[in-house]
């Protein structure tokens, strides 16, 4: 398994499939469905000054075998997408968890798959950078001309794949889980809200701080609605820098509170501790957060383009209060209502914590298996 997005320092969405697929594999294994699998990557970042010996490889902490690249990541990205690192070879199936993918050589007896998350750099090239929305669609490019199997996440994206071309039969959906979260760190998320002058409920967004993430208009819909609200609830911002525009500061932005990146047993808590959970990207092709918030019971509001919550097709009723992400009177009633009406509150919160709970790593491993098996 290609798992080249882990070595980014913001391994973001993708990077939480790469490691909650590897902790569902290892649950499938101890039911007696146990698959060989090696970690493929690029070398070991970092070595310590003056000596030759590369540091500990994280990727060793999943107990899988390494099979790793003599270059730095940026350079292996680079090799692959001109052909120039191919996959080792004794493989029968080579997954890459992105498109950072490998190519095969035409002797190679070995079948690709690669997970292709989303393609937002054709829905919002505003939101991505030229050279972001040039690699990304040389890459799609590559793989929908390879013949590479494919696994998406939504039906959403399996949509836009197959506009583009992709026939049906090569694409495989296979839902994201929500049992990733860890244990809450009372302690640390005590200190942390304590630290940054957070008294009592809030509402809580998580997401890499970019403009896809629409953080802009979350803003000015918490600063519309919050003096209507019985209480001045803070907006928390957790989650690390990406790219663009700097948003706010909290010194110039009443009522926002941005804590960064947070280690997980304080994510966790923030999750358990927040009165609400808003997300309202332009667009997503999975979208983990409010998965993790609802399965905690946490009732959220969810912009229309996140088919974690609301996929296409789909015709329940959303777990969730559902917003136009470029209405910010919309996204203001949502918050409105979801952090006022306690007998939405309840009913979201159930039936949120219900259809997180329903999606399981183990399930998307085992569907990771079947494929796999299918093409060995």
């Amino acid at each position: 398994m290609a798992v080249e997005q882990l070595r980014r320092r913001v391994p973001g969405g993708i990077g939480a499939y790469a490691r909650g697929l590897l902790t569902g594999l290892d649950q499938c294994a101890t039911l007696g469905e146990a698959v060989d699998l090696s970690l493929l990557a690029s070398r070991t970042p970092g070595r310590c000054v003056g000596r030759s010996a590369a540091m500990a490889d994280p990727l060793k902490e999943y107990g899988r075998p390494l099979v790793l690249s003599r270059l730095p990541g940026p350079l292996l990205t680079r090799a692959w997408d001109h052909g120039l690192d191919r996959t080792p070879k004794g493989f029968d199936v080579v997954h890459s968890v992105s498109l950072a993918s490998p190519t095969a050589r035409p002797s190679d007896d070995v079948h690709f798959v690669v997970t292709v998350h989303d393609v937002a750099w054709r829905r919002h090239p505003e939101a991505t950078t030229a050279r972001g929305r040039k690699w990304h669609e040389a890459a799609l490019c590559r793989v929908r001309d390879s013949g590479a199997s494919i696994i998406v996440t939504s039906k959403f994206v399996a949509a836009d794949l197959m506009a583009d071309g992709v026939g049906a039969e090569r694409i495989t959906m296979v839902r994201g889980g929500s049992d990733h979260l860890v244990a809450p760190d009372e302690v640390a998320t005590d200190a942390l809200l304590r630290r940054m002058g957070v008294e009592g409920e809030f509402l809580l967004t998580v997401s890499t701080l970019e403009p896809r993430k629409n953080l802009d208009r979350l803003l000015r819909a918490h600063r519309l609605v919050r003096p209507s609200l019985p209480q001045p609830w803070p907006l928390v911002i957790a989650g690390p820098s990406g790219w663009g525009h700097a948003l706010p500061s909290p010194d110039h932005e009443e009522g926002v509170v941005f804590v960064g990146a947070v280690p997980d047993p304080v994510l966790t808590g923030l999750y358990t501790r927040a009165r609400a959970f808003a997300y309202v990207p332009l667009t997503e092709g999975y979208g983990l957060p409010p998965l993790e918030a609802m399965s905690v019971g946490t009732p959220a509001v969810v912009a229309n383009e996140v088919p974690s919550v609301h996929d296409l097709g789909e015709p329940d009723q959303p777990p969730a209060r559902i917003v136009d992400p470029f209405d910010v009177d919309d996204i203001a009633a949502g918050l409105s209502v979801v952090l006022t009406d306690e007998t939405m509150r309840a009913d979201l919160a159930t039936r949120g914590a219900a259809y997180a709970r329903a999606r399981t790593w183990r399930a998307a491993a085992h569907d990771h298996i079947t494929l796999w098996r299918s093409l060995a």
